[in-house]
């Protein structure tokens, strides 16, 4: 008797211990297919990092990494993104979601495709969380975007609602896309001295200095200068001063320089760039900075013509 009782129990804690196993199995198989179709993040006021990274194959063709900082989004440490690309990309990362799995049949293509290429997306959040996903190419009717969850074979057709057309895009991890093209940042206050060399040109070239805050401005070769013209010239620094499109370095080879500017300010930074000829247009120049980051750029004579001032047009005239 003892021995059929010692039996049964056996038998019930068996059956007991199959039948959690099975519902953890299930659950645990449950969470796996729900986090395998989750490619919205409602919380992004949570995130504090986002990381880019565009692979072919496993080779890395470009990247980003946006950090949140006090409010603002950095490119690595130092470089400040676009707002509105930001702003963008979180709302996409918050409304997104998936429209249909992909159909079996179509299984097998999609994941070789985004296995030969990706966007890996890695969000970062404040309590140490992380979230990652694949993006691929746009669905065959251009409205929804291949996506993927790392561990899953089972990629989603993912799109935003209210959007006519894909999300791909928005995570190029491209830096025209994500960084200003900033060439300097500084106002009048701001200013210790300015310089500007026209290569083969030394009589067009100069110095303006200011020796103490509030104090006039002077050339440093000593001439009499006209008060007015320098004040005007000086309305040009007004903060934030942007070039027109990022090109590549490559675009100078064979240019010769035409001149070399130096914004020095108070606080000890100092901006160096070097303007270049546009060898197919005479309503822009080519800019090199020589202050990191060492990008170059287009930017139109109209804007930049306002820096490059001869020397004789600050000397007092004399009648």
């Amino acid at each position: 008797m003892k021995r059929s009782t010692l039996g049964t129990i056996a038998l019930l804690l068996t059956i007991g211990a199959g039948v959690v196993i099975v519902l953890i199995g299930n659950r645990i198989v449950q969470k796996r297919a729900e986090k395998a179709r989750q490619f919205s993040f409602p919380d992004t006021g949570a995130i504090v990092a986002i990381s880019l990274v565009e692979k072919h194959g496993d080779t890395i063709f470009r990247r980003i990494d946006l950090r949140r900082s006090q409010g603002t989004w950095y490119i690595g440490d130092t470089l400040e993104a676009f707002t509105q690309p930001v702003k963008t990309l979180l709302h996409t990362l918050s409304a997104q979601m998936p429209r249909a799995p992909v159909a079996p049949p179509a299984i097998r293509n999609v994941l070789q495709f985004l296995r030969d290429h990706r966007i890996e997306v890695s969000l970062y959040f404040q309590d140490g969380k992380k979230e990652v996903f694949y993006v691929g190419g746009p669905t065959p009717d251009q409205k929804a975007s291949y996506m993927l969850r790392p561990g899953s074979d089972q990629p989603y057709e993912v799109f935003l609602p209210g959007l006519e057309g894909y999300v791909t895009s928005r995570y190029y991890p491209d830096i025209g896309v994500w960084q200003p093209n900033l060439i300097f940042d500084a106002r009048i206050a701001d200013l210790q001295a300015i310089q500007l060399d026209f290569y083969g040109a030394p009589l067009r070239s100069w110095r303006l200095e200011c020796s103490m805050r509030g104090e006039p401005w002077r050339l440093s070769t000593g001439e009499p200068i006209d008060s007015f013209e320098v004040a005007q010239y000086l309305l040009a620094y007004a903060g934030k001063f942007y070039a027109d499109e990022l090109i590549s370095p490559d675009s100078l080879k064979g240019l010769s320089p035409l001149a070399e500017m130096r914004v020095f300010l108070w606080s000890g930074k100092t901006y160096h760039w070097i303007v270049y000829p546009h060898p197919t247009s005479t309503l822009h120049y080519y800019v090199r900075l020589l202050h990191s980051p060492y990008f170059t750029y287009v930017i139109s004579k109209y804007a930049l013509d306002r820096l490059l001032y001869d020397r004789q047009n600050f000397l007092r005239k004399t009648t």
